[in-house]
């Protein structure tokens, strides 16, 4: 099953970054997959979703493509200070894999991101960003940074270094910002499936977040929460593999597959 760490060179960033590309080893010739963008945590980086969950195996039993992307500590967001990491995951990133993979469809009902923790955010910001181009998001602990504590010295250097000092609530760093400006245009809306373990340290935020799309029903919203589980990798995988049915990725059988060219 082809496994891939790609280095690209990034115009908008001005430098070489890697991800990974996984894909099912078996094609139909002219085949178009589906694809899950999956997003890491703030202390992670790409290979994360593979070390700790079963992605490989879920991509060949469902039949599906995965792009992971490195975007260090920027939550997926272009910084105040810093690089426009946004900016390269929900427009520039996209681009370059439709079309570096005729395997991977860039239509926008086949296109899915999901993402715990720092992510988790990041994957919701990609898809309130760009509704035109992903059907659905995942979103794993992932509460507004909006609703973040900021307080501590090495926590305000990180705000001001990501999202500067306004007022998140009002700009495009805000979640809940950028949701409600959806809700004034006549666009796709992605569905939204939110999880959050309910011993979660920040489970307020996450609640807060729920409280905020299920008072908003212009959105096609489902919360999931795992009481017993916390901010940890059993409860990321559990929720991928729901979120994975929450899509109806079921199992494909493919007969007489086509071994071709990925690229």
């Amino acid at each position: 099953m082809p496994v891939m760490n790609i280095n690209l060179f990034s115009i908008t960033l001005r430098y070489g970054i890697d991800c990974m590309v996984v894909l099912p080893e078996n094609l139909k010739k002219g085949e178009k997959l589906k694809c899950l963008w999956l997003y890491h945590g703030g202390s992670g980086d790409h290979t994360a979703w593979l070390y700790h969950t079963p992605l490989v195996e879920l991509a060949e039993e469902k039949h599906f493509a995965a792009v992971l992307p490195n975007v260090h500590e920027s939550c997926f967001v272009n910084m105040n200070i810093g690089d426009a990491f946004g900016t390269f995951v929900g427009k520039e990133l996209p681009s370059v894999i439709w079309n570096m993979f005729a395997c991977i469809s860039g239509e926008r009902q086949d296109n899915y991101i999901a993402g715990f923790s720092n992510g988790g955010y990041g994957c919701l910001h990609t898809a309130l960003s760009y509704p035109q181009k992903f059907a659905g998001v995942g979103a794993f602990s992932a509460g507004d940074k909006a609703d973040s504590d900021f307080s501590s010295p090495a926590k305000q250097k990180s705000r001001l270094l990501l999202f500067g000092e306004g007022d998140l609530h009002e700009n495009d760093y805000g979640l809940t910002h950028l949701a409600g400006k959806l809700l004034t245009e006549n666009v796709d809306k992605p569905r939204i499936f939110h999880a959050c373990g309910g011993k979660d340290p920040w489970l307020m935020q996450n609640h807060i977040l729920r409280d905020y799309f299920t008072a908003h029903p212009g959105f096609d919203y489902t919360y999931d929460e795992i009481p017993e589980l916390g901010h940890e990798w059993k409860f990321w995988n559990e929720e991928l593999k729901r979120f994975l049915d929450f899509l109806h990725l079921s199992l494909i059988h493919i007969s007489e597959p086509t071994r071709r060219s990925y690229i």
